[in-house]
Parts: structure tokens; C-alpha cells; sequence
């Protein structure tokens, strides 16, 4: 009777070791589960930076071309206005020099001229005296049209160079300005002025637009034509919407 008694404790025994074995089991076993899922997890995170810094390097690299590309074409660009104001520069000497000429010359014909008549000179010399002083004439009045126009195109060339190099650049309009505004187009916020090169507009020029003395907002001229200009509306200083008729000063 006591061996079945020892016997039956030693299987309690025995049983319960294996059960407290198979608890401790079953959290060995969990833990490694739980510790190869947060491994796993980790690698997803890691994969996932990995991923993203990679897309980083990609886009950094592209804006790095894009910019590249925009310097280069913004200094190729300025070399062109460079040069062509150096063309424009030398055209301008070219025809002051011609103009001081044909002045020199007309003044020595008008000299010649007073001096003859004063001496009783015939009606044919002195006629021939007087063809050639409005021949000369003619000369510079062609050149002095010559001369605005380059003196246009240098002013123009140097402006377009001062907006790519400079910063702070504040494109000068004559004081005084005065237009109308005679197109709108607020889809683009856009307007067409009735002003232009004929009244010495340069590309970049801001102007303030009235209406009853009242601001309505301001325009910064992208494009100048002959008699007319295209001017963007500033968003900052959009006080209202710009209307045909409205005034733009300077």
C-alpha cells in the first residue's frame, strides 16, 4: 500500500514537472515568436528608410540637375544680352560719331552759305548752297531717329541685364507715366496697356492702376510692344478687380 502511495506521488511529481517544464516551454517558445516579429517588424521599418532616403537622393539629384540646367541657361543668356548690348553700344558710337559729323558739316555749309549771300552771290549758287545744307539737313534728321532708336535698344538690353543680376534691381519708368488700361483677362490676371516703347516702358516696370483716385491694385510689365505693353497683376496688391478704363500711373 505504501509503494502504490510513493508511486502514485512519484507520477504527481513527474506530472507536474512536465507541466511546469511545458509552461516555461510555451513561454520560451513565445518569446522567441514575439522577438522574431519585432525583428521582422524592425526590418520592415529599416527597408522602409532605406526606401524613402533612397527616394530623397533621387529627387535631390533632379533638382540639382534642374538647377544646374537654369544656371546654365540664365548665363547663357546673359552672355547673349551682353553681347548684343556691346553691338548695340558700338552702333550708338558709330551713329553719334556720324551725326556730330554731318552737324560739323551743315554748320560749315550754313557758314558758306551766310558768307556768299553776304558777298551777292547768283540765285543758282546760292540755290545749290541751300540744297545741300537741307540735303545735310535730312542726314541728321535720319541719324537723330537712328541714334533714339539705339539709345532705345541699349537702355532695353541693359535693363534685361540688370533684372538677371541684380537682386534688389527696381526697374526706372520716366516719372510722371500715365496710361489706360484697354484689355483684361482675369483667367491669366493679365492686362494690356495702352502704352509702350513710345513712351519708354521697359520690361519689369511696375505700375499702380486707379480708379476715382482710389488704388485698385498693382501690374508689372512682362512684355513691351510698340504702343502697347502686357503687365501681370501683382497678387500682394490686389485691392480689387482691374477694369478697362482704369488708369496706371508711375
Amino acid at each position: 500500500m505504501l509503494l502504490r502511495i510513493c508511486l502514485v506521488f512519484a507520477i504527481l511529481a513527474g506530472i507536474g514537472t512536465i507541466v511546469v517544464t511545458q509552461m516555461q516551454a510555451r513561454k520560451h517558445v513565445q518569446a522567441i515568436i514575439t522577438e522574431r516579429e519585432n525583428h521582422k517588424r524592425e526590418e520592415a521599418k529599416q527597408l522602409a528608410r532605406a526606401n524613402r532616403a533612397e527616394k530623397d537622393l533621387t529627387a535631390t539629384r533632379q533638382t540639382l540637375v534642374t538647377t544646374s540646367n537654369t544656371l546654365a541657361q540664365t548665363e547663357e543668356e546673359l552672355n547673349g544680352a551682353k553681347q548684343q548690348l556691346a553691338t548695340a553700344q558700338e552702333s550708338l558710337n558709330k551713329t553719334k560719331t556720324d551725326l556730330a559729323n554731318a552737324t560739323e558739316e551743315r554748320k560749315k555749309a550754313q557758314a558758306d552759305l551766310a558768307k556768299w549771300e553776304s558777298l551777292g552771290l547768283q540765285p543758282e549758287q546760292i540755290r545749290e548752297l541751300i540744297a545741300d545744307v537741307k540735303k545735310k539737313g535730312d542726314v541728321i534728321a535720319v541719324l537723330e531717329d537712328e541714334k533714339k532708336i539705339l539709345s532705345r535698344n541699349v537702355k532695353e538690353l541693359q535693363n534685361k541685364i540688370d533684372l538677371i543680376v541684380g537682386t534688389d534691381y527696381v526697374v526706372p519708368l520716366p516719372a510722371g507715366t500715365k496710361g489706360n488700361v484697354v484689355a483684361v483677362d482675369p483667367k491669366w490676371d493679365f492686362v494690356i496697356l495702352d502704352i509702350g516703347a513710345d513712351k519708354e516702358m521697359l520690361e519689369g516696370g511696375v505700375l499702380m492702376v486707379h480708379r476715382n483716385s482710389k488704388l485698385v491694385g498693382k501690374v508689372r510689365i512682362r512684355e513691351v510692344l510698340s504702343n502697347r505693353s502686357v503687365a501681370n497683376v501683382l497678387p500682394g496688391w490686389r485691392l480689387g478687380d482691374i477694369e478697362e478704363g482704369d488708369q496706371v500711373l508711375y
